[in-house]
């Protein structure tokens, strides 16, 4: 047995209390890892007694850092310790345990090192690494060192080197979920050979940190680039197409600068239209002006208009005079903010982009963001986006106007280019007359985005008072975006808030007193709906909250989410239903009343909240549409705060499904699409159908940051754990594909140049799969005839 290691230290004598957090855990066949921590005082550090069987070991100091963010709030983090054990002592002991010194209060649980079935719980829980298609791969490891630097093989030949510097969320229950340190890379592209290859990952000493070697296959462009022009069969071809939407190419976002490299689009016809520019500022106008004079499009008339209040205001008579007088021959009107760089291609686009949508009201492009080192980095936007559109105002500093529209909005006042924008929609115009155009034509230009925020907050409150809605607006912090959370005055819409549960007292007793008071706030209903709960504790507290007025709904039968909620929306009273999951926690009171401002606008269909697990990381930021051929949470990879790509998790934003862990419908809406399909989706994917059914007859899907809560669901609980739940699965992802194969297949909020491989907003597509200039429409399901 290994000898006690070192003398042991004089610390102060800690004070016990109840805030006392701790944890121990086995992180590999002879390595163990824990930490300790008070709540009440997190600068405190202990000293941590390692005993095996019973006998002292060794002695730890608890200041290493952890890799759990969430373990000591408002503390440097340093609570953790690590340590190893002989092989002899493995092979020899039965129990290893940790506590605090001279105390002997236990750190942890004890860990039984000679039962096997510990050993393959270890293993699974050290580290992992999967393959996301094409050359990318992404891994954890849950070592306990501070951003572990490890080795990549591929055949057993190291490669590269990666750091683990980001965090994702591991665990099997609200227990063990935890926050780990994970890591994302590209291999190079010598790999993408059409080989079988196996890559492992290790660390220093040459042992595995991430399990079993990962095989993988790529292509240079794809699989179906790499067979075209050898005379194969319109069925191989097809095939060839499916592999590429399942495991996709993909480049990092470092490598933008060689994925620009591809020529760069140009329009399929020559278009003749002439242009107007407006150039809002002077800071940086000439620099705007060089590039206009590169123009492919060289019809054009330019004018420089000074800022007047802010960086987005100007004069909107001296705008309209130019229109009268100068560019009196354009048909088209270009606005951009002063030191925006335009594409020597981008007036040929939008003059296109006009003959194809001859009754578009608004046209945006993609832009570049400059940074300070002189790089660009890529905003790939949406198709026309109106509730980001309102927040963010992300498609209002570099847009086009038809001639019409522009005069119509300058006569009316319009005096900031987010008000010109949003000006199209005040009337008749719809979501379907504004075209977005993938593919950067500009680079902005440095503008105060903070001072920028009063205009768009001051540009939303006008919109929405010309459509005859009131609103109160408040700004959020801004970074290359202005920011601003708009918040509807409406009447208060009667809430029925639906739980399916069975048994599990505890879990729907801390969600119910959660959300109990911003149930109290809105004077909401509680409907719990029970499947079949036998467990005797579950039972009584159903007894005790009928008697302060919750309904409780008994649906038998085998667990089909999809016929819960169908049961309890047919009896609600509310004219707004709110589905929400029994392992849902509130963080705060509001979250209930911001979610009923954005279903009061009568073309909301659902409204979905910000989810986080218990470990710190994004659970939940909207659904995207592509993935794996499939649907996926956006912002998995993010650590909560973070703010999203193109800041996206800084606003209310569209997409195209949310979950119905926690989600918000009208029950008139719900009724009228049939509601949720019991029969292809009693498990999976519901929501995403349920959205898209929604999204069919006009109605926007709309995500909000505002409303954050805590969700308990396990994000390594794998599908095949059992043979039933795999075919289930199966068969609903089949369902899914079969009905809604076009949308997944193009997405309208997810741009045609970011990556479809399982993590969404992280890579660059590889190929693009499209630049054609598009519209946010509704999206048409396959029918199949029943019994497929």
């Amino acid at each position: 047995m290994d000898a006690l290691a070192g003398k042991r230290v004089a610390m102060r004598a800690p004070v016990i209390s109840a805030s006392l957090r701790s944890g121990f855990v086995r992180t590999g066949p002879r390595n163990f890892s824990g930490f300790v921590v008070d709540l009440n005082d997190a600068s405190q550090k202990f000293a941590v007694e390692i005993l095996v069987d019973g006998h002292p070991l060794r002695l730890i100091h608890a200041d290493a850092p952890v890799d759990d963010i969430t373990v000591a709030p408002r503390s440097d983090g340093c609570c953790g310790f690590s340590f190893s054990l002989n092989q002899a002592v493995i092979d020899n002991n039965t129990i290893v345990e940790a506590r605090l010194a001279n105390l002997g209060v236990a750190v942890g649980t004890p860990i039984v090192i000679a039962q096997p079935a510990a050993e393959e719980n270890a293993a699974a829980t050290a580290g992992d690494v999967r393959w996301l298609g094409g050359l990318r791969f992404f891994g954890y490891t849950a070592r306990s060192q501070e951003g572990v630097v490890a080795s990549v093989l591929v055949d057993a030949v190291p490669v590269t080197r990666v750091r683990a510097s980001t965090w994702t969320h591991i665990g099997t229950s609200e227990h063990d979920g935890r926050a780990v340190r994970s890591f994302d890379f590209h291999l190079p592209d010598r790999f993408a050979d059409g080989v079988v290859h196996r890559l492992t990952v290790a660390d220093d000493g040459g042992e595995s940190i991430c399990g079993d070697p990962a095989c993988f296959i790529a292509y240079a462009d794809g699989l179906r680039q790499a067979v075209s022009g050898r005379g194969l069969s319109p069925q191989d071809k097809l095939r060839a197409e499916l592999l590429d939407r399942l495991l996709p190419m993909s480049l990092p976002f470092s490598r933008y600068r060689d994925w620009r490299e591809i020529p760069a689009p140009g329009p399929d016809i020559s278009p003749t239209q002439r242009g107007a520019v407006i150039i809002v500022g002077t800071a940086g106008a000439e620099d705007t002006l060089e590039t206009l004079r590169e123009q492919t499009h060289d019809n054009w008339e330019a004018l420089v208009l000074a800022t007047t209040s802010g960086p987005a205001a100007f004069s909107p008579r001296k705008a309209e005079e130019f229109l009268r007088k100068r560019a009196a021959q354009c048909e088209f009107v270009v606005f951009a903010a002063a030191g925006t760089l335009l594409e020597p291609w981008a007036m040929a686009r939008i003059a296109a982009g006009f003959i194809r949508f001859r009754g578009a009201q608004a046209l945006y492009a993609d832009v570049d963001a400059q940074q300070k080192d002189g790089s660009a980095w890529p905003l790939a936007f949406p198709a026309f986006d109106y509730e980001r559109m309102l927040e963010q105002g992300y498609c209002a500093h570099f847009f086009a106007l038809p001639r019409a529209a522009a005069e119509r909005a300058l006569k009316a006042g319009a005096s900031s280019l987010y008000r010109l924008f949003n000006s199209v929609l005040d009337d008749t115009a719809q979501r379907g007359d504004i075209v977005h155009l993938p593919g950067t034509l500009a680079t902005l230009g440095g503008f105060d985005a903070k001072s920028a925020g009063a205009a768009l907050a001051e540009a939303g409150r006008e919109h929405l008072q010309r459509k005859g809605i009131r609103c109160r607006t408040k700004k959020a912090s801004a970074g290359a975006f202005p920011a601003v959370q708009i918040m509807r005055q409406h009447e208060r819409l009667r809430t029925t808030v639906i739980i399916p549960t069975r048994n599990r007292q505890r879990l729907l007793q801390d969600c119910v007193d959660s959300i109990f008071p911003a149930i109290k706030r809105t004077r909401a209903d509680l409907l719990i709906v029970d499947n079949e709960t036998t467990d005797a504790a579950t039972l009584r507290y159903f007894d005790k909250i009928k008697k302060r007025g919750t309904k409780v709904l008994r649906v038998p039968g085998s667990f089909n989410f999809s016929r819960l909620n169908n049961r309890a929306a047919q009896i609600a009273r509310g004219e707004v239903l709110c589905l929400l999951n029994n392992d849902v926690k509130a963080l705060d009171n509001m979250w209930l009343e911001e979610m009923l401002g954005r279903i009061s606008a009568g073309d909301v269909g659902a409204v979905g909240a910000l989810l986080v697990w218990p470990s710190g990381i994004v659970q939940h930021g909207g659904v995207v549409l592509g993935p794996s051929f499939a649907a996926t949470h956006a912002f998995n990879d993010r650590v909560d705060g973070d703010v999203g790509y193109t800041e996206v998790l800084r606003v209310a934003h569209e997409c195209s499904a949310v979950t119905a862990a926690c989600m918000l419908t009208r029950r008139d809406d719900f009724l009228e699409v049939g509601g949720m399909d019991e029969t292809r989706f009693p498990v999976n994917f519901n929501d995403v159908d349920y959205c898209l059914k929604l999204r069919a007859i006009g109605k926007r899907i709309v995500f909000t940051p505002h409303a954050k809560l805590q969700h308990l669901e396990s994000a390594s609980r794998r599908v095949g754990s059992l043979d039933s739940t795999k075919k289930r699965f199966e068969r609903e992802l089949s369902n899914l594909r079969m009905k809604w194969g076009d949308v997944l297949a193009a997405d309208p909020y997810y741009s045609p140049l970011l990556a479809l491989d399982p993590i969404p907003y992280s890579a660059l597509a590889w190929p693009v799969r499209s630049t054609e200039p598009r519209i946010n429409q509704p999206p048409v399901p396959t029918l199949a005839p029943p019994g497929l």
